[in-house]
């Protein structure tokens, strides 16, 4: 088929004898017809657009980035990578932004793409490819289109255990990438560069790699054709089938207890709002499955937790389970798995995902703004408008009187710790909720879920990305400040714990200052690892077994306290510390009047410590200069 569409592309065969082939390949009528009329007018489309280009390596890389419409590469400095350097700085549409380590380059793409939908473009050093691994592993679970390049030493060096060089560098991205290919002829560069975007950007994406070596990317003189690259993009528009759809609709109808599950699938797909709709329209309860977005309105009544890192309301007494878009709940991500004997509905674009565990009444492998759609017209269709308000009224009213009690509740007992010093997490996100703009971005990667309960966020509101489903930590910083290139004209707030930024994010705010990125910064600061700590208690013998005896010795960050204001000054970002609640107001005005006038911010929020052994501050008393026999 790629074939048959190349050699049409090229004028090679004409439109009858691509049509014949189509036809030979078992393809209907109808289908090699639309087909032929879409290739062909891509065809017509490069004939005009198309151009040959002559240049080394770099040039040809680079003439590929802009005609695949990209704005910005992440990059970390190498001299492997000199003639495509060469190459931007004589393109000014190209703006290379350099991370200074190559991991936090991967997160600020890995934010760009979340923030935008577009796929994301790096170049790296090889030998800066293990640092890459962990935020390329955060950007795989999350299913962002990432297009990674990298140098490497000249070809005909490799195999020598030489000055850095492993056997193979591709093998190690292997479980984090759709697909990976080293270049070996430079008169591959410009296919594999289309074929690497291709892969990346059509979903469910993933990110791709591509080892360009040294001696490949500097050859000179090569002439290659620069197509666009929406002439070799694969829009996913499936749409589900008829009956399929007909008989989920019934399921729906006739449930006493349904149940959606909505995940990263449904925004991708631009379909929260249909899916907001459905829920209504049905009065089913809904909870958000593993995903890195917010897919449905955390503070909407039929909201019944997180299907994944926790347990959401109901999800054992429902009759029927609609799944869309989202990894189905089960023990792996820390949830509670549905009842056997509840009639599942699965509804996903990653289809190979469908039915691996649970037994499936209706399987749906199609997009999900298809599905969702359809499924809203199907039950619209078997059922009246007053039926359809009947079933849903008084679910609808048992959610808000539940929601009701249980915000209650919680503002109860957030009310205990309200104007205490250190602030109270929960404090801190609810009033920056009205101190932000309606349609921030907030980027998440604090240790628990008080941005989601306390701040605002749905379709036509603030957005949340984050935590990644990777949970690999030292992400959030570098996300944020993709998330602020790919929007610059929306505010983009940072929330990480104090742990998180320590995982190799304090050098992202270099790039923050260098590039005037106004994102807002807020650490999280309790010097506490509190997550890691009520997990070990949990687990520990000795814990359980004597409580008194048990001690914390590795979550306590203090002693000494990290003063992440004075870091931040040091790489050229102005911040406040903030230690009092009756002091957010301020502290929050001085960051939105920094990021107004084009500058980053950082606020060190003094947090409060809670759960299992959050009073103590014991931690192993080990001193090298005490052992000392020398005092040197």
């Amino acid at each position: 088929m790629r074939d048959l569409i190349k050699q049409l592309l090229d004028n090679d065969m004409s439109r009858r004898e691509f049509g014949q082939r189509m036809l030979a390949l078992g393809f209907s009528a109808a289908a090699a017809q639309s087909v032929v009329a879409s290739v062909a007018n891509a065809g017509e489309h490069s004939v005009s657009e198309a151009f040959e280009f002559t240049g080394n390596g770099g040039e040809i890389i680079a003439e590929l980035l802009q005609a695949a419409g990209v704005d910005y590469v992440f990059d970390a400095n190498s001299t492997g990578q000199a003639s495509f350097y060469d190459a931007v700085g004589q393109r000014p549409a190209l703006n290379l932004i350099i991370a200074l380590q190559e991991g936090q380059a991967t997160a600020m793409a890995h934010g760009y793409e979340l923030a935008s939908g577009r796929t994301a473009a790096l170049f790296m050093p090889s030998i800066g490819m293990p640092n890459t691994l962990c935020n390329l592993y955060n950007a795989w679970k999350d299913r962002s289109s990432l297009l990674v390049f990298s140098d490497g030493q000249n070809s005909q060096q490799t195999g020598r255990d030489g000055f850095q060089q492993v056997e193979d560098w591709l093998q190690p991205t292997q479980q984090f990438t759709k697909w990976r290919w080293q270049i070996k002829h430079p008169d591959r560069i410009a296919e594999m560069t289309r074929r690497g975007f291709k892969l990346a950007g059509t979903q469910p994406g993933g990110p791709v790699y591509i080892k360009i070596p040294r001696d490949i990317l500097d050859t000179k003189d090569i002439t290659q054709t620069i197509y666009p690259q929406d002439d070799f993009q694969v829009p996913v528009e499936m749409q589900p089938r008829a009956d399929v759809i007909d008989e989920a609709a019934r399921l729906l109808l006739e449930a006493k207890r349904p149940m959606i599950n909505v995940g990263a699938e449904v925004t991708r797909a631009g379909a929260a709002d249909a899916a907001l709709e459905l829920a209504e329209l049905l009065g089913a309860e809904v909870s958000q499955g593993f995903s890195v977005f917010g897919d449905f309105p955390f503070s909407h009544p039929l909201f019944s937790g997180y299907a994944g890192m926790g347990f959401p309301r109901g999800i054992r007494r429902a009759d029927v389970f609609l799944n869309l878009g989202a990894l189905m709940p089960d023990e792996s991500i820390v949830t509670t798995p549905v009842k056997d004997s509840t009639r599942l509905i699965n509804a996903r674009l990653e289809y190979d995902t469908i039915a691996n565990r649970y037994p499936t009444d209706i399987a749906i492998a199609a997009g999900l703004r298809e599905t969702t759609t359809a499924l809203i017209e199907s039950i619209k269709a078997q059922a009246t408008a007053e039926q359809l308000q009947a079933l849903s009224a008084p679910r609808l009213e048992k959610a808000e009187a539940n929601y009701l009690k249980s915000r209650a509740r919680m503002r109860s007992k957030a009310d205990e710790t309200w104007n205490s010093s250190p602030v109270s997490a929960e404090r801190l996100c609810f009033e920056m909720d009205s101190l932000l703009e309606d349609d921030a971005i907030v980027v998440v990667e604090t240790g628990g879920r008080d941005p989601q309960n306390w701040m605002t966020f749905g379709p036509g509101k603030k957005q949340v990305i984050g935590p990644t489903t990777g949970y690999a930590l030292g992400w959030g910083i570098g996300a944020g400040i993709g998330a602020k290139i790919a929007q610059p004209d929306r505010q983009v707030v940072a929330m990480v714990g104090d742990g998180a930024m320590l995982f190799g994010q304090i050098e992202a705010l270099w790039t923050a200052a260098r590039y005037e990125v106004p994102v807002i910064f807020v650490v999280f600061n309790n010097h506490s690892y509190d997550g890691e700590r009520g997990r070990i208690v949990l687990f520990s013998q000795l814990a359980r077994q004597n409580r008194e005896a048990w001690k914390d010795m590795s979550c306590y960050l203090g002693n000494p306290d990290i003063n992440f204001v004075d870091i931040a000054k040091g790489m050229g970002v102005a911040g406040s510390k903030l230690e009092k609640p009756g002091d957010i107001k301020k502290v929050i005005k001085r960051a939105v009047d920094a990021t107004r006038e084009g500058r980053p911010f950082m606020i060190d929020a003094s947090i409060a410590r809670r759960g299992p052994g959050a009073e103590s501050t014991w931690h192993p008393e080990i001193s090298i200069a005490r052992n000392r026999t020398r005092k040197i």
